[in-house]
Parts: structure tokens; sequence; C-alpha cells
């Protein structure tokens, strides 16, 4: 397939959407709070990483600055634990020490031009053992969900984060009760992305998932496992993604993406090349750009990758297409991975991964046949990270990676062409 024919594709099979709320056009960027900090709730030994509103509003602060602000992150998200244990009255309400106002929290992110982000549970609690939205295992509908959007709505809140811990995992349940409160959210009139576990738990318990059911009801969405703080975890969703990517790159496109999980970079697990290439990877996937990191102890050469306006440029493509893992080679001191994503302008985004378990610096190259194009066609070659063009090259591009690391490329056509050539399956 050609990548003119994979921008057709892409439109044509794109299914007609329930969830009118016109967000996430391009994927969503911001900070979450689970990665880094959990359900660290000792705020009286722990005070500098405990799981409060000091801690939100600290990462509001820092968010809200034009570095980062300017380059699209706007959404500070809780997660699981920002409440109280009991519900008061059949309503949630912040824990009464470490949230006291949800309202004024959001507020606070309003007026420095952030969005506030919530989690909650399409169970009875949720994973950490919190209310959740069901009031039985069998989720009868409403629940609680026609309460809770009304609440989340009235707090000012920008984005929910829906679980599904502590639910009875079958599609029947699960596709009633996900899709019931994204339509109880559209009815609050506020515009609150949505963010849905849905998928994930219908694959964990070995049902096949339909994906484009699923992008018509939520904004993104998680299909696999939780992201941990190591490179194991990195790669292992990676490839997931890649042996999956035919039915996942159908259902993304603008209002509606896929959902790898947060970008780890900051924490303790990945070196400097392992930054770049979960950045460049998540980048190249159209996936949500949501950090799981300290920001107050962000190391510069972390920040600058995060900071990167060439890659974020890539994800936050308008087409807002799922790039694909077109090229790869497993095992031995040729290791490799080649990632393409098609561009509004006409450009590609490539991306070529050194995945070589010896260690090894190694050249890699990417043949113009593979990327769908005529040997003749010339094409100019940008390394976004390097930040330097590389010149204009015909039939083939080849670069020094580092070991775990990749060369992030952005390639322009300079001269005409015959139509594109028939990519490698």
């Amino acid at each position: 397939m050609t990548w003119k024919c994979l921008l057709i594709a892409a439109f044509c099979s794109a299914p007609a959407f329930g969830l009118d709320n016109g967000l996430a056009l391009t994927p969503p960027m911001g900070w979450m709070s689970w990665e880094r900090f959990r359900c660290n709730i000792d705020c009286a030994n722990d005070p500098h990483n405990c799981f409060d509103e000091n801690l939100i509003k600290q990462h509001i602060d820092i968010l809200s600055q034009p570095e980062w602000k300017s380059l699209g992150y706007e959404y500070i998200n809780l997660d699981d634990c920002w409440n109280n244990m009991e519900r008061e009255n059949g309503k949630l309400t912040g824990n009464t020490s470490r949230f006291p106002s949800i309202a004024a929290l959001a507020e606070y992110a309003h007026q420095r031009g952030m969005k506030l982000g919530i989690y909650e549970d399409m169970g009875t609690r949720t994973c950490g053992g919190y209310p959740g939205e069901c009031k039985d295992e069998n989720c009868t509908l409403p629940g609680y969900m026609t309460t809770d959007t009304a609440t989340f709505a009235s707090w000012g809140i920008d984005s929910l984060k829906m679980d599904g811990c502590n639910s009875v995992h079958t599609s029947e349940i699960l596709d009633a009760g996900y899709i019931f409160l994204g339509q109880a959210m559209n009815k609050t009139g506020r515009e609150m992305l949505y963010s849905c576990s849905w998928p994930d738990y219908i694959r964990s318990a070995g049902i096949k998932v339909n994906y484009s059911k699923i992008a018509q009801h939520c904004n993104i969405w998680r299909m696999y496992n939780d992201i941990q703080d190591s490179w194991d975890s990195v790669t292992d969703i990676a490839d997931w993604v890649a042996e999956n990517q035919q039915v996942l790159v159908a259902a993304a496109g603008p209002g509606h993406f896929n959902d790898p999980d947060m970008l780890i970079i900051g924490n303790f697990a990945l070196s400097e090349e392992q930054a770049k290439a979960q950045f460049g990877l998540w980048s190249v996937m159209a996936a949500p750009l949501l950090m799981g990191n300290d920001l107050r102890e962000l190391a510069p050469e972390m920040k600058a990758i995060l900071q990167n306006a060439e890659v974020i440029a890539v994800n936050q493509d308008v087409l807002g297409i799922q790039g694909q893992r077109i090229h790869s080679v497993q095992g031995g001191p040729k290791s490799c991975d080649t990632w393409m994503k098609p561009l509004a302008n006409g450009d590609l985004a490539v991306l070529l991964w050194n995945r070589c378990s010896w260690g090894l610096h190694q050249e890699m190259q990417v043949d113009w046949a593979t990327l769908g194009l005529p040997p003749a066609q010339q094409m100019a070659v940008r390394d976004l990270y390097a930040k330097k063009d590389m010149g204009s090259f015909t039939g083939s591009y080849s670069q020094f990676v580092n070991v775990d690391g990749v060369a992030m490329l952005r390639m322009s056509k300079t001269q005409s062409s015959p139509s594109p050539v028939e990519m490698k399956p």
C-alpha cells in the first residue's frame, strides 16, 4: 500500500462518530499524576511527593508558563485517589484534607489558561478502592453516572478518565456503561474530553475489541497494559501497537485517538536516547502526549526532549493519521524498526529505531520503495532531534543511530515525480 493509499484508507474507513464534543482534533497534550505519584496520600511524612492540591497547583504553575503552554500542553489530570472513600448524600467529594475544593482547583487552572481533568471508574470501586460509577457489579444503569457527570460539569472539569476496575468485564456490561456515560457527559452541556479504558478491559478478558465502535464514543482510549517506569514497558507497548496496527490505525483520527499510556520521560528508568525513542514513537503513533513525571525535578536534557517543537508538530499534524511500523528486523546486531507517518503537507515523518541488543551504534537505512516512493524522487531530509537539514537524497537515506535511540526525520519532496510505487506489505 502506498502512503497515499494509507491516507485515503484512513478517511474512507472512518466510522460515524457519536461523541459530539469537538475535542481532541489532535492528540491531547498535558500531564497526569498517576505514573509518578500514584496513591501516595501520606502528606504528613512525604509532603513533597504526596498526591494533593499543592502538587497539582505546582504542576499547573509550571505548565502554564509559555515554554510549555505555547507547545500545546494544556491538560492537568488527577488520577485515582483524589476523593473521599465514601459518597456524601450520593455525591462524590474531594478528599477533605488533600482536595478540599475541586471546583476551586479547576478555577485555579482556568485562570492560568489550563484545563483540569479528573478520574473515575466503571465499577463499584476504583482501582484504589474509592467510589465507582456503578451501584452493583452488573452496572445497572444509570448508576451514579448522571449525578457524577453533572457534578463534574458544575466543578468546571475539562477531561474525564474512566477506568474499569471492579467491574464485570463483559462487552455487554462495559459497552452499555461507557456509552451511557459518554452520552451523560454530552448532556451536561460542558465540553469534557472523554478518556476510556474500555477496550483494555475487553481485551484483557479475551474478547475481540471493536475499535471503530470505541471511536464513536471516546476521544482517547487505553487499549493495552499500563506503562511502568521501565524501558521494557515502553518497548512492549510499542511492539503491541505495531502487531495490532491494522485495526488501531483504522480507528484513529481527529477527535478519537489510541492511547498507549503516559510518557515516562524524566522519571528514573530511561536514558536520554531511550527518552528520545519514546517521544518519537508516541509522536509517530499520533498518541496523546500526557506526561507522567515530576516537572519540578525535570533534568534539562529530558525537558529539551519534551519541548522539541518539531517532533511535537509531527504528533499534532492536522490529518491525525496514526503512523505504522513499515519494516522490522528482530534479533542480532541489525535489530531495528522503521516507522512512518504521512503528514498534511505531503511530508513524511520517518523514525529509524536502533534496537540492537548487542549495544552497537549502527548505520540504518530506509529505502524509498519501503516508503512507497519512486526511486528517482528527490527528498529533503531533516533530523528533528539534531534540528539539522541533512540534505537531499534519491532512492534511500542512511544515518548512524545510537543503541536504543532513534533518528527522527521529516522528509519533503523537492521535485515532481511519477505516482508512488506500491509499499512492501
